[in-house]
């Protein structure tokens, strides 16, 4: 019975120390699961400063992208230096401008004399002193005219006393004398203060030029002269003239002391427009 209970007792010390081994590698296993699943979180961990160290590697990235835009800032003048031959075409319209300055396009064209030949008539009144001050710049512009321009003289009878001059003029052309009376019938007028209105009158001036009075008064009285003096009160209207002096080139164009800017320019202008009106003829 003895030797039983100290079997049995055997026993359950044996069942013990096995518990206690199998207790002690149970907690030895725990303890190794809890190693490899904290392994995991750490890795993470591991890889955060990885992501992190990656972050200044993004940063030049951005400099990067943020260095085109300095390229694009200094090619943002590009556009203004390519802005700057377009510039120089915006001189063209300047030039252009200025090439359509100083004149006037008259509305109604009128018709040449000649169409071979670029046509420029100067109306005029001997009364005026600004005709007078124009005559020698205008005088001595005709002398160089070029062999493809036709230069008109033709008075404006805006008045009876106009109509008076204007005969006087009719009257010089009829008899071959225009150019030998024309700058001194100015002179009587502007600087004498003569008056040169009555047949008597004019009849007078003539004849102290060389002509014979009666060829005068056959002028004077001519039918010819009178149909001139007639068309001389219409005339400017076709034009758009209000005023003298005026010059009108090829039956376009109008130019006066204020289109121009004063009376050599006005000859600046005429001279372009006939260059303008020469190259249109060829």
């Amino acid at each position: 019975m003895r030797k039983n209970f100290t079997q049995i007792g055997l026993i359950i010390l044996i069942l013990a120390v096995l518990a206690g081994v199998s207790a002690f590698f149970y907690l030895k296993m725990q303890k190794q699961s809890g190693s490899e699943a904290a392994a995991p979180a750490q890795t993470t961990t591991a890889q955060q400063p990885a992501a992190e160290t990656a972050s200044p590697a993004q940063t030049p990235a951005t400099p990067a992208a943020t260095a085109p835009q300095p390229a694009a800032e200094s090619a943002a003048p590009a556009p203004t230096e390519a802005a700057a031959p377009s510039e120089q075409p915006a001189e063209s319209p300047a030039v252009a401008e200025e090439e359509t300055t100083g004149y006037e396009i008259l509305a109604s064209p009128q018709p040449t004399q000649n169409p071979d030949k670029v046509e420029v008539i100067e109306f005029f009144w001997y009364g005026c002193p600004h005709c007078y001050d124009f005559e020698p710049i205008l005088e001595s512009w005709v002398k160089k005219i070029p062999t493809n321009v036709d230069f008109i003289r033709q008075p404006a009878a805006f008045s009876d006393l106009w109509a008076k001059h204007a005969k006087a003029f009719y009257v010089a052309q009829a008899l071959g004398v225009l150019d030998k009376v024309h700058a001194d019938f100015f002179d009587t007028l502007q600087n004498k203060h003569q008056k040169l209105e009555t047949e008597e009158q004019l009849g007078a001036f003539f004849t102290a030029h060389g002509v014979k009075e009666a060829d005068f008064h056959d002028a004077y009285n001519s039918f010819l002269v009178d149909t001139k003096v007639r068309q001389a009160a219409v005339t400017p209207a076709r034009y758009g003239v209000t005023g003298v002096p005026v010059l009108i080139v090829n039956g376009k164009y109008k130019v006066d002391g204020k289109s121009a800017g004063s009376h050599e320019k006005m000859i600046e202008v005429v001279n372009r427009l006939i260059k303008k009106e020469s190259a249109a003829k060829k």
